[in-house]
């Protein structure tokens, strides 16, 4: 018992974590568990804020929250109270809009029904119960455009659905994609005849559960879905679009805009009748408007306004004696352009452009001429004399680094004053050289070359032909005929190392340059910028939301012919933000619409939505790229499934704005949605490069040189294009190292030893210029 006996050690302490008088790393390390303080420019240490800041920082927050709801909802809440604009979608053809609009007045028994008799309409209507007026919108169903329309300037869109019929997912799923994709407010779903069609309340059930679960896979934040025969689901339907505060869209709601409830035309000569002013009334939205910016309307192209008359009911004033004064009748605020209003110009004008970047013209001739019939495509700055390399010429030069040349001339020597800017061959000299080496040439092939028959080489020649057709290694791959020219055809493209690192001027001298391309709008910082144009706009706006307005557009009077009534179709006025009248080369991203499987080319016409616009565009479609030269690979067709860039001239807008593209077709008016995306910026120094790929069969290998043909047809092409890589299907590199006879074959060393599968390509791209769009007319 004593032995087995042991005390417990009283050595050993361990002091409490907070009295700890020093800590090792590890500890420390174990203690933060990897968290990582972050660092104080300047090394002082961040001031924590007090109790009563934080206190007083909250209440800012809050009070800027407050002030920002009541100022949106002063839209509807104010002694003139804006009309809440309802638009109705039936998603099937056994589905009446007026016959919806019936069954949602219907338990508003105190009140008439309007009398709305035919569609496409627009009805107003006072509801009292709620102290609300809405204004019904039935666009014409059979007109996607109409229908787009109508939703851009909807506070509301009520969607219905059949009861007994499936939605056609060619009409009513693009109507629903078209919309939410364009921008949508706030969303109502009603199912009209369900119970007409099923009187057993388990079925009508199963009904209402089936279409909520196809109707939530559009619009998750659903709660439910009205079944409008109902009195009671009617009356919460109606009660929800009286008082419920409508979502705001971003690119609307950052610019004035305006349904007119009245038109009317003044002339301002009457004398002359084509000039004069479309007047335009009806409430403001959005940021309001102001005199000195242009307005848009939809079909009609951008005007300037001449006047703006705010009209105000029941106004209360004071007169001479400070005597207070109830101004029963509408009295207005004048409001006109100052000498900073915006012009209709869309190009800069031509004083305000840099004197530095004018073109000479003889200077552009002679640059055009020198650049263009060679390789080296449009540097137009005069470069100094450089040190070159045997067998190269200046423009040649201009494909490689200092480094590059300076190896070269170590290795073949300096171009001497005697030496032909380019090195002939012809049968006589390889014939020479290959007796003087014992048959064989400075680079060691396997065997000497032997030409072949004119017949055997166009018997083989098809052959090969015919294999490329059927199974094309390169997207980008072309040929050239035995009798044709490399330089002559491709004159424009020239040779880079790499596309992703590579000098090109993005004002080079071209003649396929658009003529006005220094006039459109150049725009460096485009994200800054924007928040600028807004801020601005919101600070000079003169009407704001919810005011009575008088528009005064200058416009000529056959527009107002071409104008259909305002009870009938929604006429819509925009306001235009500064410098978004002007031509800018625009970005867009695009993806191809769901289900959608025809090929798509560039440069097609298409026509694309953006805001307020419809333009038809030849677009540039390139991969969505960010090269640190901002050189982007132009595209041949949209790839299905992939995002791409779509670049035109365009007209600019600094709102966060969705794209829809489509087709129309010019006999029937249909409309085909072809693809969907979001307007990027404006940027003038973005280079569509286009690539082509010349490849060549191998023909014999020896080690890592191998003899290629196929590729040229005579010996001044493989010369001129000595000097620019080479690479194959399976990753090798290499370059052009002799022209062996006259008939295009060369020999080529590579990096490793190649196989004899692998197929031999050349990279040569040029420059694309995007094209002018133009209104889309309707």
């Amino acid at each position: 018992m004593a032995g087995s006996h042991s005390h417990r050690t009283t050595l050993k302490r361990k002091n409490k974590n907070f009295k700890s008088a020093h800590s090792s790393k590890r500890s420390l390390k174990a203690a933060n568990k990897g968290r990582v303080e972050g660092s104080v420019k300047g090394g002082k240490g961040m001031k924590t804020p007090s109790k009563i800041e934080r206190k007083n920082l909250a209440n800012q927050i809050k009070a800027n929250k407050i002030m920002k709801s009541l100022n949106e909802r002063n839209l509807f809440s104010s002694s003139s109270a804006a009309e809440r604009i309802v638009t109705i979608i039936p998603l099937t053809s056994n589905i009446s809009a007026i016959d919806i609009i019936n069954q949602l007045l219907s338990p508003i028994t105190d009140e008439e029904s309007p009398s709305i008799t035919s569609e496409p309409s627009i009805t107003s209507v006072k509801i009292k119960k709620f102290k609300a007026n809405l204004k019904f919108i039935i666009p014409d169903k059979s007109n996607l455009i109409s229908i787009l329309d109508a939703c851009k300037v909807s506070d509301f869109v009520i969607l219905a659905l059949s009861a007994t019929e499936e939605i056609d997912p060619k009409v009513g799923e693009q109507i629903i994609r078209s919309i939410e994709l364009q921008g949508i407010s706030t969303v109502i779903g009603v199912i009209p005849d369900v119970v007409q069609a099923y009187p057993k309340k388990n079925l009508q059930q199963d009904v209402v559960k089936s279409l909520t679960s196809f109707y939530t896979h559009f619009f998750p934040n659903t709660e439910k879905l009205y079944t409008i025969e109902n009195s009671s689901d009617a009356l919460n339907a109606i009660r929800t679009l009286c008082q419920k505060f409508p979502k705001s869209i971003t690119w609307r709601d950052n610019r004035g805009y305006l349904v007119a409830d009245n038109i009317t035309y003044e002339q301002k000569d009457p004398n002359n009748q084509m000039e004069g002013y479309i007047v335009v009334e009806g409430v403001a939205r959005g940021l309001g408007f102001n005199a000195d910016r242009l307005i848009h309307l939809p079909g009609f192209g951008d005007f300037q306004l001449a006047k703006i008359e705010k009209l105000v009911s029941n106004q209360r004033k004071l007169n001479n004696n400070n005597e207070d004064i109830n101004m029963n009748s509408d009295s207005t605020d004048n409001f006109f352009p100052t000498e900073n209003r915006d012009t209709l110009d869309e190009l800069l004008p031509i004083e305000e452009m840099n004197e530095d970047e004018e073109w000479d013209v003889d200077e552009m001739n002679e640059d055009m001429e020198r650049n263009y019939n060679s390789l080296s495509g449009g540097n137009i700055q005069s470069e100094k004399p450089k040190r070159l390399p045997k067998g190269i010429s200046e423009y040649q030069a201009k494909w490689y680094l200092e480094d590059d040349l300076e190896d070269l001339i170590d290795e073949h020597g300096l171009q001497s004053d005697d030496d032909d800017e380019e090195v002939m061959y012809d049968d006589e000299e390889v014939e020479m050289q290959m007796d003087e080496n014992d048959g064989r040439s400075g680079y060691e092939p396997s065997e000497m070359f032997v030409e072949l028959t004119p017949e055997e080489e166009a018997k083989q020649l098809e052959l090969y032909q015919r294999r490329a057709k059927d199974d094309l290694d390169f997207p980008d791959e072309i040929e050239l005929n035995m009798n044709e020219s490399a330089q002559k055809r491709l004159a424009r493209y020239r040779g880079v190392k790499s596309l992703a690192n590579c000098e090109w001027d993005f004002d080079e001298a071209d003649p396929k340059r658009p003529s006005e391309w220094e006039r459109y709008l150049r725009i460096s910082n485009f994200k800054a910028t924007k928040s600028k144009i807004l801020k601005e706009y919101i600070r000079d706006s003169q009407v704001q939301a919810g005011e009575r307005v008088r528009l005064y557009i200058e416009a000529p009077s056959y527009i107002l012919e071409r104008i259909q009534d305002p009870k009938i179709q929604p006429f819509v006025v925009y306001g235009l933000l500064e410098h978004e009248h002007k031509l800018g080369i625009c970005n867009f991203s695009i993806q191809t619409w769901e289900g959608y499987d025809q090929p798509l080319k560039s440069k097609e016409s298409i026509i694309v939505q953006y805001g307020p616009r419809r333009q038809v565009i030849s677009p540039l479609y390139s991969g969505s790229t960010r090269n640190a030269n901002n050189v982007a690979k132009f595209q041949r067709y949209l790839h299905p499934g992939n995002v791409s860039i779509a670049t035109a001239i365009t007209p600019v807008m600094f709102t966060n704005t969705p794209a829809i593209f489509y087709r129309q077709d010019h006999t029937t008016g249909q409309i085909e949605m072809i693809g969907h995306g979001t307007f990027l910026n404006t940027d003038h120094t973005r280079i569509l490069a286009k690539r082509v790929v010349l490849t060549g069969e191998i023909f014999k290998i020896h080690k890592n040189v191998v003899t290629i043909r196929y590729m040229f047809f005579n010996s001044d092409d493989v010369i001129n294009y000595k000097y620019i890589p080479l690479f194959t299907k399976m990753g090798r590199s290499g370059l052009i190292k002799e022209s062996l006879g006259t008939h295009g074959y060369f020999k080529a060393i590579f990096d490793g030893k190649l196989n004899a599968q692998d197929i031999v390509g050349m990279s040569l791209y040029k420059r694309l210029w995007p094209k002018v769009s133009i209104m889309h007319q309707e």
